[in-house]
């Protein structure tokens, strides 16, 4: 918060405790899902609802983590040359 910071100058210190504050809250369930698919579609992966369901009941409920496990997922299934599947998340979850 910029009110906290420990700041010597009056005017400066006054400044800072009028900026509004905003809190992002965890994604819920419906935008976590939304970003999963979206994180896919931006690496032009096709993925079916199976996977989706998968990674959402399974990762850390963060906008860095969605975008981490879509990025393992391609990253892994080109690597491997398998399609992105629930069972290649289900491995890939295991192992990290």
């Amino acid at each position: 918060m910029p009110a906290a910071l420990d700041v010597e100058l009056r005017d400066l210190r006054s400044r800072l405790r009028t900026i509004p504050v905003v809190s992002l809250l965890p994604p819920d369930d419906q935008l976590f899902r939304g970003l999963i698919v979206k994180f896919c579609a931006d690496r032009q992966m096709s993925i079916d609802e199976t996977v989706v369901s998968y990674l959402a009941s399974r990762i850390e409920r963060s906008y860095a983590a969605a975008r981490q496990a879509v990025d393992l997922l391609d990253t892994e299934a080109l690597r491997l040359g398998r399609p992105v599947t629930r069972a290649l998340a289900a491995e890939l979850l295991r192992n990290a």
